[in-house]
């Protein structure tokens, strides 16, 4: 098997659909991934083992042949027996 030492690099375009969007970051230099905001008016409640839909107030443009998936938090990689970089210590797997 062989795994690639360098990642290439991609240009994600990400367009702020109003003035108030917050733009996706990245928590470490670590992550995997970015985290995306709420943007809205309301305060939101969700419920223990719940799902809702909530606006981000972005728009997100991968590049043809990338894939972007949304977790709703970052435990659920833990769940599926992922490892963050930034993670250190013993790991346990579900």
């Amino acid at each position: 098997m062989e795994m690639m030492n360098k990642m290439d690099s991609i240009t994600v375009k990400i367009k702020k659909l109003v003035p108030e969007a917050q733009l996706p970051s990245r928590g470490s230099e670590y992550a995997a991934g970015y985290d995306l905001y709420y943007c809205g008016d309301e305060t939101i409640t969700i419920p223990a083992h719940g799902t809702i839909k909530v606006g981000t107030g972005v728009a997100v443009d991968l590049p043809e042949g990338t894939f972007g998936a949304i977790f709703a938090r970052s435990g659920l990689a833990t769940k599926r027996g992922l490892r963050p970089a930034n993670c250190v210590g013993k790991q346990k797997l579900l």
